[in-house]
């Protein structure tokens, strides 16, 4: 596998892979966790690709995450224990999410969807709170939505 190796997470909810970044503790297994649980209340596929460690590839124009050897399939549960979790080998990310603390956002970004180049290849990115999933989920709801008109609201 070529590429880099990044501290992220990343999740795939229906068809669309969604990278998630930031700090130790910014709350990346967990937004992991409630973007999976929201995605299969609603009847939507949904798996873990990587918690803590993703490995970024090109493939031509597309962005591809996988987890390393060592951690596939595992989820850490913060104060808990390191678990086995039911994961997807590989996700096409169609999204980043940066998580950053509260207090260093806009309320209202210029521009609510960037890009960040990522191994050559343009993903659209947005930035979030860190450790307030519920926000988050909103955010990557609507982002999904504008990047994405007409297709299936999987979360």
């Amino acid at each position: 596998m070529t590429g880099q190796s990044i501290h992220a997470n990343c999740v795939i909810v229906g068809t669309c892979g969604v990278l998630i970044r930031g700090a130790a503790g910014s709350g990346k297994s967990s937004l992991s966790e409630a973007l999976i649980e929201t995605a299969r209340v609603r009847g939507n596929f949904a798996a873990l690709v990587a918690d803590d460690r993703v490995l970024l590839s090109a493939d031509g124009n597309r962005l591809l995450a996988r987890a390393p050897d060592t951690i596939r399939g595992r989820i850490e549960i913060r104060g808990f224990a390191l678990e086995d979790t039911e994961h997807a080998p590989v996700a096409r990310v169609h999204l980043a999410v940066d998580l950053r603390p509260l207090d260093t956002l806009d309320r209202l970004p210029e521009t609510a969807i960037a890009r960040d180049l990522l191994e050559g290849v343009s993903v659209p990115v947005i930035t979030s709170p860190s450790n307030r999933p519920a926000i988050s989920l909103r955010q990557i709801r609507w982002a999904l939505r504008k990047l994405f008109p007409g297709g299936p609201d999987y979360i």
